[in-house]
């Protein structure tokens, strides 16, 4: 079993070797300053298990958008999968956090994360609800992909579905509605909540998409966290 200061290291040692610290346009040792040591210093004093049980994580690294552009992680993490490059249509970009979930702007840390693995054929607009019953908070999709760029092997159980995420293309929501954009649209298209899921088991190729909140399929299923830190 690793500690909880080797299990940091390792993830520290990821980011780095992605080269996110010239991404954040910052050298290597402001990185850590800024964003990393501080990190350090709050967990060392948390009492966290440092054993992966179930479908449950100690805690993640996360580097959001605002540091680190979320297209140039998910291709990272595309590399480290199958080592090919591939032009996707859906964009990370294109989604932001859903209604009352807020996440820091800078690099923190999520811990006690649920992947979602035994939360399959529930909806995730269900698994929210019962995330709020239980005190937690569904995973955004810079924690999504925080979570498979530390865990890949996630995806090979099921689809990672985020619903602290929304769709925000102008082809989704209210935003289709007010641009006239619906239609060739199915009905109830622009009034529909989508959130992002990640894919890979079946396809062997990492893949961005978005499904309907109250979409309920046997191979995917929300991922959730205790808490975050900053």
């Amino acid at each position: 079993m690793k500690s909880k200061e080797e299990l940091f290291k390792q993830q520290v040692n990821k980011v780095i070797d992605w080269n996110f610290p010239t991404l954040a346009v910052l050298s290597q040792d402001d990185f850590m300053a800024r964003y990393l040591e501080p990190l350090w210093q709050r967990l060392k004093k948390l009492p966290l298990a440092t054993k992966a049980r179930e479908s449950r994580i100690p805690f993640l690294l996360v580097v959001p958008h605002s540091v680190v552009p979320l297209s140039y992680q998910l291709q990272c993490v595309r590399q480290q999968l199958n080592q090919k490059r591939l032009e996707y249509i859906i964009k990370p970009e294109w989604f932001e956090n859903a209604s009352g979930v807020s996440t820091p702007d800078k690099a923190y840390l999520v811990t006690d994360v649920d992947t979602g693995e035994a939360r399959t054929n529930i909806t995730p607009a269900k698994c929210v609800e019962k995330f709020g019953h239980e005190g937690r908070s569904a995973l955004t999709i810079d924690e999504g992909l925080a979570l498979i760029t530390h865990y890949p092997e996630v995806l090979e159980s099921h689809w990672l579905d985020l619903p602290g995420s929304v769709l925000i293309h102008k082809c989704a929501g209210q935003d289709a509605i007010q641009r006239g954009m619906l239609g060739s649209l199915p009905p109830g298209f622009g009034r529909t909540t989508f959130i992002p899921t990640f894919y890979y088991k079946y396809y062997d190729d990492l893949r961005l998409y978005y499904i309907n909140e109250t979409t309920e399929t046997p191979y995917s299923g929300s991922a959730s966290c205790g808490q975050r830190l900053s």
